[in-house]
């Protein structure tokens, strides 16, 4: 497997994996949830953005992998299996923060042309 990575994704491995890959039903890679910084209850009760990568035909599988490490640090298996999921579902949640963290990381992924949608976690825009 470890090698078919490798060719799939034109990628050498990092020695240090410290991300895990989880599979849940129909997705591949559970969003990171990144927790509020600050201590004081309002930052606590502060509402969770989904950060979510959006499909095209222009973005590489290399380039989605390089971003999304870059963006969230994830290792490369953990990037493969958003651009995997990206290019096989349309779109991936990669990850779940109070708005401005959500819009920051956001801004990374669209650097490189990326559509990138930031949405309350329960629907409501």
């Amino acid at each position: 497997m470890a090698s078919a990575f490798r060719i799939a994704a034109g990628l050498e491995f990092g020695r240090n994996r410290t991300q895990e890959i989880h599979c849940y039903k129909s997705r591949v890679f559970d969003p990171i949830v990144i927790p509020t910084k600050n201590e004081d209850t309002d930052s606590q009760n502060e509402e969770l953005y989904e950060v979510r990568i959006i499909d095209n035909d222009h973005n590489t599988y290399g380039e989605v992998i390089q971003i999304t490490m870059l963006a969230l640090g994830i290792s490369e298996e953990g990037a493969y299996a958003v651009a995997w999921e990206v290019d096989h579902y349309g779109s991936c949640v990669v990850a779940q923060a109070c708005k401005a963290e959500a819009e920051r990381l956001a801004s990374i992924i669209r650097l490189i042309g990326i559509e990138v949608r930031v949405q309350p976690v329960n629907g409501r825009v």
